[in-house]
């Protein structure tokens, strides 16, 4: 009964007043509105995938897909997605959005090098070794004979942060 004497001395908005008479022109309804699923993730090879596919990936434009399949060209084939830090251009953001729609799938076989029988331009010619490595191998292989998987971590300058990935391309 308050409200209805000082209701006079208040400008109220139009939605209140509007509100009893029962009428909704403004009002929308959104119970009934079709929201666009978003598209489902799906997985694919980094190995099989094409130019179109990384393109896919935020991030990644022309330059940046040439890049990543001429380094896949380069290694035969990628054995681990940790590979992806080596291509030159890609951020760590980037990155794990490659790795949210891309796997390591299938490996068929990688080009292998014969470490105890390569020559220090065959081991040159490998992307993880350059010259001074190359020479250091087969230094160490004149000195101590055949190379063995844990012998890598021996040899100087080796790269041992990436010795899982780059034991998967050697033969011993």
């Amino acid at each position: 009964s308050l409200l209805k004497a000082i209701s006079p001395y208040f400008k109220f908005p139009d939605w209140v007043n509007r509100k009893n008479s029962g009428a909704k022109s403004n009002w929308v309804d959104y119970s009934k509105t079709n929201y666009d699923k978003k598209e489902k993730v799906v997985i694919l090879d980094i190995n099989s995938a094409t130019k179109e596919d990384l393109m896919k990936v935020y991030g990644i434009g022309d330059g940046l897909s040439e890049r990543i399949l001429k380094q896949k060209e380069v290694f035969g084939e990628f054995v681990s997605m940790e590979q992806m830090s080596d291509v030159w251009g890609l951020s760590p953001e980037v990155i794990e959005k490659l790795n949210q729609s891309f796997k390591v799938i299938n490996i068929a076989k990688p080009k292998k090098i014969n470490i105890n029988n390569a020559s220090i331009k065959e081991l040159g010619q490998f992307p993880y070794f350059r010259y001074p490595i190359s020479k250091n191998i087969v230094t160490y292989r004149s000195m101590n004979g055949d190379i063995k998987i844990e012998d890598l971590t021996k040899i100087k300058d080796f790269p041992v942060d990436k010795i899982k990935i780059i034991a998967l391309y050697l033969e011993f």
